[in-house]
């Protein structure tokens, strides 16, 4: 039995729903706010997080499999709700009058701690999946290390 043409097909699909996403929040940004800039984080933070992820991936020796495609659809989710909570609250203190630098330091304070707490209970939650041993363990493993979202702007904000 050739399972290649399934797992080839499963790529596809999760490569098409990752880069729809990526376009849909991109395109609802530029819509919503109507500006370049706060446009660029989103489009900036989703592939560098992916790019991060596979180097762990690789790094770590793991391959690319339906569990792991899963994670890693989950996981760009996180991180693009993540920057657009933070991107809000930002432009609200634009919005009031506030400075650039100004706006961004304290929108980003405000938010960060909950955006690290968000990151810190995630992988707190899949610490037990990591540690679990026979052959449901060896399947979630991948799942466990590929999930967390690892973005740079979640590492930006603390």
């Amino acid at each position: 039995m050739d399972r290649t043409t399934t797992i080839r097909a499963s790529v596809k699909d999760i490569e098409f729903v990752m880069l729809l996403s990526v376009f849909l929040v991109i395109h609802g940004r530029l819509c919503l706010l109507a500006r370049l800039r706060t446009t660029l984080i989103p489009s900036v933070a989703v592939p560098i997080s992916l790019i991060g992820t596979f180097g762990v991936m690789y790094l770590v020796g793991y391959s690319i499999d339906n569990l792991s495609l899963m994670a890693l659809t989950i996981a760009t989710g996180f991180v693009v709700d993540d920057a657009i909570v933070v991107i809000e609250n930002i432009t609200r203190y634009l919005e009031q009058g506030m400075k650039p630098l100004e706006a961004s330091l304290r929108g980003a304070r405000e938010i960060g701690f909950t955006v690290v707490s968000m990151s810190v209970s995630l992988v707190a939650c899949f610490i037990p999946i990591l540690l679990m041993a026979g052959i449901v363990g060896r399947l979630f493993r991948e799942f466990a290390v590929v999930f967390p979202p690892r973005s740079p702007f979640r590492l930006s904000c603390r």
